[in-house]
């Protein structure tokens, strides 16, 4: 057990997936840490029934999605909807919620996308929006989401 432990790598985007687990999920995710690197050190990997599982597993889950009907205006008061559309050099992003606006902005931010502010083109779409807010921004570059600092 000392050896298998001793080869088990974490890296720092596994770390802050383990942080964010509750202490049991925490126990679970370390021992199937543990099997698999068990597993690969005895060169007992089985594809066959590691795929046969992900099958039956999709098979058999549960639906944990929620289903909103947008034609019966039913959707619960604490949910803010954003419209983004997004084409090769604009990204336009609308919402009644500016906090909504700011956590999807920062999503295109953490995934790689450098972008301005077209102020411009705003003007141009703001007699025509039917939210609240309204933000457009011209795609610079899209690059790796890792920074090398």
């Amino acid at each position: 057990m000392k050896r298998t432990l001793e080869h088990i790598k974490i890296k720092d985007a596994e770390f802050n997936y383990f942080i964010t687990l509750s202490p049991s999920d925490q126990l679970t995710y370390f021992f199937e840490l543990y099997e698999a690197e068990k597993n690969m050190q005895s060169g007992n990997v089985n594809l066959k029934q590691f795929f046969n599982n992900i099958k039956e597993a999709l098979i058999n889950r549960e639906e944990d999605s929620i289903e909103i009907d947008l034609s019966k205006n039913t959707i619960p008061e604490n949910y803010n909807l954003v419209d983004i559309l997004i084409d090769d050099k604009r990204i336009m992003i609308e919402s009644d919620s500016l906090s909504a606006i700011r956590k999807v902005i920062r999503k295109f931010i953490e995934s790689g996308y450098v972008m301005s502010r077209d102020h411009k083109l705003e003007k141009l779409f703001k007699r025509d929006k039917v939210t609240r807010y309204m933000r457009v921004f011209k795609i610079i570059h899209h690059g790796s989401c890792f920074s090398y600092n």
